[in-house]
């Protein structure tokens, strides 16, 4: 029987997904899960089936059970080689009992029938059952608290035997006041020893178990908590880097930073005092009901006094409310300065501004102190006039049961029993009426959050797009676009033809929309007007990720993470080997230095590129776009801030960087576009000529005005 080959389980994955109506593609789900080639473990393929809208799961069967699956099909089979092949029915061919199995890597993608005894000579018994998740969904749901119950709903089975402990735990906590009722009324006013050794190896196995079930529930919760708190974590970052480029222009870093803070303290809210209260809650079904079997009356001042707690607490919300919303919105300001400062530091000591910034920062400290203290002594005053309303509820409740033992109505066990099981019952309630308040504080979060988790995420990025191979032909067709918050377009009606393998020059003054072009063409911004097609395909109809990883680009000023140089030269191909890695810093010019490091490619490079040069990380940025060998490169501005050596270095090398693709340069040095074969003059948004650099001289007014400024010099020495 084929045995398969490499990717067979993600082509089985993919497979499955479109006869399920999903579609999909290897290259997407390589994609967004940084994979390689290699085969995938079961557990990750049931991780990765369940990001694509199918529920997934793994178990072993025999070969008879095949022949029960009926609707379950298809299903993904592991075999003994590590590969995987899909199975699409069981039938019955000449009174023998097979499988249609289908070959992900075949030519045909006819199944073949295949009997037990070649089948499960190369079977693991291990099967991946798959169906179409009903909850999944295209559409992204509004963030609030309904968005984390799905999530919370997976755990169902861990907070049901939460759930559980909690109620034994209930009837276990009775052991006390019933051990100290019996105690007081009956052991030592009869002076029976046997009866307290009885009592006391029972309280000690109540103890036991009290502990036990204790453990349990808060393991069970710990272990829930977490599951959950990983699920919103990668959810809300996976959201983040989704958002499209003009959010993060416009956003504060701080306060987009003080913003995702916010999903911790509403899990915690969620999973930790919600799901106590509510397990503490249960208690009340025991503990209510048992106070009235003491004492109506004293039951009924113990519930009034705490039904007034709450009310009090409920009528301080109102201003405890806005008195949080101004001190969040000075936190995140204060938070959003830090990030700048820090940002600008090399700025802030070389204009020597370090007195202007200290003054802001104290102002805006002293503002969130403000708010700080006008909030936690609010919460003073409502604290102040709760904690009398206790104290009084117990003195009454021991003045009273003082006169009930007067009386005979009542023994003095009994009111220490019912001190201990009314102390169970205002526990709960108060912590209630208190979570009402941290719902408001959670609300606030959750506002704060839902800015990020509420945007609208890139468009193309449902993964349903074009994945056509690139060439390299880039076309704009009366293309109009305007930034948000400006009147006048960036650019007006553009329109021009890249052919696939040219070498186009784009050149303008300052703000004459050439990085606008290629920020369209990578589609970070979406024109209002006109179309740009990509080997005559509309942008639109191509998926967003395969876009850009056929499209290099190096900016005036490129990012560099912290971490080895061969790191960041892979960071768009982690899996490339060694030898890519050495060519593409040989393209960019980048070998000669980093042979003369002392650990070379394994040089770490400091936060903020500290230890390279700006012509050193210029090359890195160059050999990192060309690692990947995009059909389309473009070089915005790439050698504007080097020195003439680094300039030089990259200059003699931009033939063998633009063999075999696309190279748009951007540059306002006209001298780096001379050999182009094309250059597209921009002025004020629009086009004012396309053509050669002879050519623009000669017809180009703009040009020939910015050639001679440029290289008056040159006139001057001949």
């Amino acid at each position: 029987m084929p045995v398969s080959g490499p990717n067979s389980a993600l082509r089985c994955l993919v497979e499955a997904a479109r006869l399920r109506g999903i579609d999909t593609s290897i290259e997407r789900i390589q994609h967004d899960n940084v994979l390689d080639n290699r085969e995938p473990s079961t557990r990750l393929l049931v991780k990765l089936a369940s990001q694509i809208g199918l529920k997934a799961r793994a178990v072993r069967i025999g070969w008879h059970h095949f022949g029960k699956l009926d609707q379950a099909f298809p299903v993904i089979a592991r075999l003994r080689n590590g590969n995987s092949v899909l199975i699409v029915g069981a039938n019955v061919v000449n009174g023998v009992p097979v499988v249609l199995m289908q070959d992900p890597l075949a030519a045909d993608t006819v199944a073949l029938p295949v009997d037990e005894a070649r089948f499960t000579e190369a079977w693991t018994g291990e099967v991946i059952l798959l169906k179409q998740d009903g909850d999944a969904t295209d559409e992204e749901p509004v963030f609030g608290f309904s968005w984390f119950f799905p999530m919370i709903r997976q755990q169902k089975r861990i907070f049901r035997d939460v759930g559980i402990a909690a109620i034994l735990l209930s009837v276990l906590t009775m052991a006390m006041p019933v051990f100290m009722q019996i105690v007081i009324d009956r052991v030592l006013v009869h002076q029976s020893i046997d009866t307290l050794h009885v009592l006391l190896g029972g309280m000690m196995l109540a103890i036991v178990f009290e502990t036990l079930f204790s453990y349990m529930r808060r393991y069970l919760m710990l272990y829930a908590s977490n599951k959950i708190d990983a699920q919103v974590s990668m959810r809300t970052f996976s959201k983040l880097v989704s958002l499209p480029i003009d959010f993060f222009e416009r956003a504060s870093t701080g306060v987009v930073t003080k913003n995702m803070q916010q999903t911790e303290r509403v899990r915690q809210f969620l999973t930790g005092q919600v799901f106590s209260v509510a397990l503490d809650c249960i208690g009340l079904i025991v503990f209510i009901p048992m106070m009235f079997m003491y004492s109506a009356v004293l039951a009924m001042v113990v519930l009034g006094s705490t039904l007034l707690l709450c009310v009090m607490m409920i009528a301080f919300l109102p201003p405890m409310k806005r008195r949080m919303n101004d001190l969040y919105a000075s936190e995140a300001n204060l938070q959003g300065y830090l990030v700048e400062t820090i940002q600008g530091m090399r700025t802030i000591k070389s204009l020597s501004l370090d007195a202007r910034q200290r003054h802001a920062w104290d102002q805006k400290l002293a503002r969130a102190i403000d708010n700080r203290f006008r909030l936690g002594s609010f919460a003073l005053i409502a604290q102040s006039l709760i904690m009398p309303i206790d104290k009084i509820t117990q003195v009454v409740v021991m003045g009273l049961g003082a006169y009930m033992i007067f009386n005979g109505s009542m023994l003095v066990g009994g009111l220490i029993a019912f001190k201990i099981i009314a102390g169970r019952v205002t526990g709960p309630l108060v912590q209630l009426s208190q979570m009402i308040q941290q719902f408001q504080e959670v609300s606030l979060s959750l506002r704060m959050l839902g800015q990020i988790m509420n945007h609208e995420s890139e468009e193309g990025r449902t993964g349903r797009g074009m994945r056509a191979p690139i060439k390299g032909e880039v076309e704009f067709a009366n293309v109009r676009f305007t930034y948000p918050g400006t009147s006048s377009p960036a650019l007006d009606h553009v329109s021009f033809t890249i052919p696939q393998g040219h070498m186009f020059g784009v050149m303008g003054r300052s703000g004459s929309g050439k990085t606008t072009v290629t920020r369209i063409l990578q589609a970070l911004h979406r024109p209002q007007e006109g179309l740009v097609k990509v080997d005559g395909h509309d942008l639109r109809e191509i998926d967003l990720d395969h876009l850009r990883t056929n499209i290099g680009v190096v900016l005036q000023d490129n990012f560099l993470f912290r971490g080895t140089i061969r790191e960041n030269i892979a960071a768009a191909k982690p899996g490339a080997p060694m030898e890519e890695v050495i060519e593409a810093a040989r393209l960019a010019g980048a070998d000669e230095f980093i042979e003369r490091l002392p650990r070379g490619f394994d040089t770490m490079i400091e936060e903020g590129s500290a230890n390279l040069s700006g012509g050193q990380r210029q090359r890195l940025a160059i050999a990192r776009a060309l690692l990947i060998n995009p059909p389309i490169l473009i070089m915005d501005e790439a050698t504007s801030a080097l020195d003439a050596e680094s300039e030089a270095i990259i200059q003699a090398n931009m033939q063998n960087i633009a063999k075999g693709r696309t190279l748009i340069i951007i540059s306002h040095r006209l001298s780096s576009l001379v050999g182009c074969d094309s250059i597209m003059v921009l002025d004020h948004g629009k086009v004012a000529d396309v053509g050669r650099h002879s050519d623009l001289l000669v017809r180009c007014d703009v040009y020939r005005h910015l050639w001679y400024k440029q290289n008056r010099h040159l006139e001057l020495a001949s």
